[in-house]
C-alpha cells in the first residue's frame, strides 16, 4: 500500500517563519509572523515542561490537571503553521489519502535557533480536536543525500540492549524494561525469529565490542543523558572503569555505527537525547546517529519516567515485531502511554528518519508445511449420477416487527434529533437548549444553553463526540464544545434556510441560505459560496414563481462535494466551485435524503422512496405511500428505515426489496436513527418523547 508523505518545512527568518509544504498533490509556501518572540518562547517552553512534569507527579496526577499550557502552546503553533494555502493542501492531502486508504505521515524539518527546541509533537490537529501526533505520525525528517537503504533481513531479528547503572546517578529500571521488551517481541515472534540480548556490562568497552563484532539490527539503550551547551553536543551516560558515570558524546557513536552495517534502528531511552543545538540540528545525539548512517532513531526530548518508558517500549517493540512501519509503531505506542499513564509523556519520544522509508524490517513469514506425499488412490468404479429432487422453496420470512424496548427520555418539544459518535443523541429543543443524551439509557450527557439566541431548529454532529453544531431561528450557527458546554464558534449565516451538515472528517460545515450553500472551515471562516442552481435555471425558477427553501443537504463521500435538494424536484451534486457534477430528477420536490458510499436514497412528496446510483441511475423505488420525512441507512446499508409525516416507521430490506410496516407511532417524528449495529432504532417525536425499539435479527 502506497504511503503519502506530507513534507512540512519551517524556517526561522528574523521575526517571521517561512512555512512550506509539499505532497504529491501540490506545494505551498507562506510567510507568517513568529507566534513567539525569543523570550516568549523560552517562557512558554518552561511552562510546557512544568506541565509535563506535573502530569506524572504523584501529588498532581493526570494530564488533564495541567494540560492547559500545553494545549494553548500547541494551538498557537497550529494557528501559525496550518493556515492559508498550507492548510488547504494539508486538508486535500488527508482527504485523498483517506479516500485511497493509504497511510499518512508528516515529515517535519526545521531550521533556526529557536525552532530546534520546540516540541512539535504537541501540534494540535487542525481538523480534529486532538493532538496531531496521536493521529498521524509526526517524524523529524533529516532528508540525507544518501540514506541507508532498507536491510534485506535474514532472521532472526537481533536486538541488543544495554542498561547503564553508574554508581553516582539515580538507578533506572533497565532490567525490568529489558524483560518487557523481550516478552513483547517473543509474544509475537518465535525464538527463531527474534534474538534479544542484554549486555551484562554497561561500559563503553562492552558496547563497542558487541556492536563491532556482532551483527545487530536494533540497539536499545537505557541510560541518563543530556545536552552539553559548551560543546554543543548531546551525550548519554554509561559507566566508566571506576563505576562512575562517563559521558559518551554523539560523535563517539559515529565510529561504532560505521563498523555496524546491519544496524537499522536505535532507541535511546535517555533524557534529552532528542535535543539539538541552537545552530546545528545534527548536534543532538539522535540526529547525529542518523547522519552517521542509522535510518531511524527514537529518542527522548524531555525526562521520562521509568513507568512511561516501560509502557512505550513494550508497545513499540510489539508493533515492530508485527512488521508495522516504525513511524506507525511510534504513534501507536504514544497512544498506549497516553491511555495507560494518563500523562503528557506520550509526546516525549521523538522519531528521527533519514528518509521517508519507514519499513526497516520485513519479517519473512514461515513457509507453509508441504503436504505429506502419498501414493495414488486405488482405482474405483465410476458412480452413477442419481438425480436429486429440487429443494422446496424457502418460506418467506415474516415482516420484521419492532417491539418497544424502553422510553429513554422525555425532553419536551423539539425539532430535530440526530445520532452522533459513541451512540450519543443530540436534540434541538423548544426551550432553546441543545441536549445530548446517551442512546443506551437516555441519561443526559450534556446540555448547551444559548445566550440571547433563538431556539435551535437543526443539529449536526462532527466525527468526534466533542463537537455538535446547531442552527437557530435567528440565522446563527453554533459549534458547541461539549466538554465545556460553551460555544466554540458562532457564525451568522442568514435566516432563510435551515439545512445543516458536517463533513465526515469534521473540517467543513455546510449550510443553506436562500438559494445558496455556504461552507465554513474549522475556524468558522466562510470558504465557499456555492449557487444551489446554475444561474440560468435560477432565473427561470424565479420567473415562474418558484418558492420553497433548498435542502436537505449532505456531504458526498470524500467530503469534496455537497449534495442538495433544490425544491424543484432535483437533487444536485456540486463541486467546490459550485459546478454541477451530477443530478437526480424527481417529479415532485424531495423532502429527505440519505447517502452511502454506493449511492443515495430520496423521499418525495409523491410518497415514493427511490434508490439511486452515484452516476444518476434509478435502481429501485417503492410503491406509493405517504410522504417520507426521514430516511436512515443501517450500518452496511443492508436496510433503510423510512418514516412518514404521520409517524409510521417502515423497514426496507434492500436485499429482498421488501418494505414492511414495523411501527405506528401516531405522533410526528423529528428524529430516527439505527443503533446497535442495525439491531435497533431510536425515535423522537415532536413532543420530545425519545424511545428505543428492538429489531429482530435479520440473517
Amino acid at each position: 500500500m502506497k504511503n503519502l508523505p506530507f513534507q512540512l518545512e519551517i524556517i526561522e527568518a528574523d521575526t517571521n517563519w517561512i512555512v512550506s509544504c509539499a505532497s504529491e498533490y501540490g506545494e505551498a509556501l507562506i510567510r507568517v509572523p513568529a507566534p513567539y518572540s525569543g523570550s516568549e518562547l523560552r517562557s512558554a517552553l518552561a511552562s510546557v515542561q512544568e506541565s509535563l512534569a506535573r502530569s506524572y507527579s504523584p501529588v498532581v496526577r493526570g494530564a488533564s490537571v495541567s494540560e492547559r499550557p500545553v494545549r494553548e502552546f500547541g494551538e498557537r503553533l497550529t494557528e501559525a503553521v496550518f493556515r492559508e494555502d498550507i492548510f488547504l493542501l494539508f486538508d486535500r492531502w488527508r482527504s485523498r489519502a483517506r479516500a485511497q486508504e493509504n497511510p499518512l505521515r508528516i515529515l517535519l524539518r526545521t531550521n533556526g535557533p529557536n525552532l530546534s527546541h520546540i516540541p512539535w509533537e504537541f501540534l494540535v490537529d487542525p481538523t480534529r480536536d486532538d493532538y496531531l501526533a496521536l493521529r498521524v505520525p509526526v517524524v523529524r525528517y533529516l532528508r540525507l543525500m544518501d540514506p541507508v537503504p532498507p536491510l534485506p533481513l535474514t532472521l532472526p531479528l537481533r536486538v541488543l540492549g544495554i542498561s547503564a547503572q553508574p554508581n553516582d546517578l539515580p538507578a533506572l529500571e533497565g532490567k525490568r524494561e529489558g524483560e518487557q521488551i523481550s516478552r513483547a517481541l517473543l509474544q509475537e515472534c518465535s525464538s527463531e525469529s527474534v534474538d534479544v540480548h542484554w549486555l551484562p556490562g554497561d561500559r563503553w568497552q562492552d558496547l563497542a565490542k558487541e556492536l563491532r563484532f556482532g551483527s545487530w539490527h536494533v540497539l536499545h539503550c537505557v541510560s541518563h543523558g543530556g545536552f552539553d551547551e559548551e560543546r554543543n553536543a548531546g551525550y548519554i551516560q554509561l559507566s566508566g572503569s571506576d563505576g562512575l558515570s562517563k559521558k559518551i558524546y554523539a560523535s563517539d557513536f559515529e565510529r561504532l555505527i560505521a563498523d555496524s552495517p546491519n544496524l537499522r534502528l536505535i532507541v535511546l531511552n535517555s533524557c534529552e537525547s532528542a535535543v539539538g543545538g541552537s545552530e546545528d540540528v545534527f548536534a543532538g545525539t539522535a540526529a547525529n546517529l542518523v547522519r552517521a548512517g542509522v535510518p531511524a532513531v527514537v529518542a527522548m526530548q524531555y525526562e521520562i519516567t521509568d513507568k512511561a518508558a516501560l509502557v512505550f517500549a513494550s508497545s513499540f517493540y510489539e508493533r515492530i515485531a508485527q512488521g508495522v512501519p516504525v513511524d506507525r509503531a511510534v504513534t501507536l505506542a504514544r497512544e498506549y502511554v497516553k491511555v495507560e499513564q494518563e500523562s503528557l509523556e506520550w509526546a516525549t519520544p521523538v522519531l528521527f528518519l533519514a528518509s521517508d522509508e519507514t519499513r526497516l524490517f520485513s519479517l519473512p513469514k514461515a513457509a507453509p508445511t508441504p503436504p505429506i506425499a502419498q501414493g495414488p488412490d486405488p482405482p474405483q468404479a465410476p458412480r452413477a449420477e442419481v438425480p436429486r429432487p429440487a429443494p422446496p422453496p424457502a418460506p418467506r420470512a415474516p415482516s420484521p416487527r419492532l417491539t418497544q424496548r424502553a422510553l429513554l427520555a422525555e425532553i419536551g418539544p423539539c425539532s430535530d434529533l440526530v445520532l452522533g459518535p459513541g451512540d450519543l443523541l443530540a436534540a434541538a429543543c423548544g426551550d432553546g437548549a441543545v441536549r445530548v443524551l446517551n442512546a443506551d439509557d437516555g441519561a443526559l450527557y450534556r446540555q448547551c444553553l444559548p445566550v440571547q439566541r433563538e431556539n435551535p431548529v437543526r443539529v449536526a454532529w462532527g466525527p468526534w463526540r466533542r463537537n455538535v453544531a446547531s442552527r437557530h431561528n435567528d440565522g446563527t450557527v453554533v459549534v458547541w464544545d461539549l466538554e465545556t458546554e460553551a460555544p466554540a464558534r458562532v457564525m451568522n449565516v442568514g435566516e432563510e434556510g435551515d439545512a445543516l451538515a458536517f463533513s465526515a472528517d469534521g473540517h467543513w460545515l455546510a449550510v443553506t441560505a436562500k438559494d445558496r450553500v455556504y461552507v465554513y472551515n474549522a475556524w468558522g471562516a466562510r470558504v465557499r459560496d456555492l449557487p444551489a442552481r446554475p444561474a440560468k435555471e435560477s432565473r427561470t425558477w424565479q420567473r415562474i414563481g418558484g418558492r420553497g427553501r433548498i435542502g436537505p443537504l449532505a456531504f458526498a463521500p470524500g467530503d469534496r462535494h455537497v449534495v442538495v435538494a433544490t425544491g424543484d424536484g432535483l437533487v444536485r451534486q456540486l463541486d467546490v466551485r459550485g459546478r454541477q457534477v451530477a443530478v437526480w430528477r424527481h417529479p415532485v420536490p424531495v423532502s429527505c435524503l440519505a447517502l452511502t458510499a454506493n449511492g443515495l436514497a430520496t423521499g418525495c412528496a409523491d410518497g415514493r422512496v427511490r434508490l439511486w446510483s452515484w452516476d444518476g441511475r434509478l435502481l429501485r423505488q417503492t410503491d406509493h405511500r405517504r410522504q417520507a420525512s426521514h430516511l436512515v441507512f443501517s450500518e452496511g446499508a443492508s436496510a433503510l428505515a423510512v418514516c412518514d409525516g404521520d409517524g409510521s416507521v417502515s423497514l426496507w430490506d434492500l436485499r429482498t426489496g421488501q418494505l414492511s410496516l414495523v411501527a405506528e407511532l401516531v405522533h410526528q417524528l423529528v428524529g430516527l436513527a439505527f443503533v446497535e449495529n442495525g439491531r435497533g432504532l431510536v425515535t423522537c417525536t415532536r413532543a420530545g418523547r425519545v424511545e428505543r425499539w428492538s429489531l429482530p435479527h435479520r440473517s
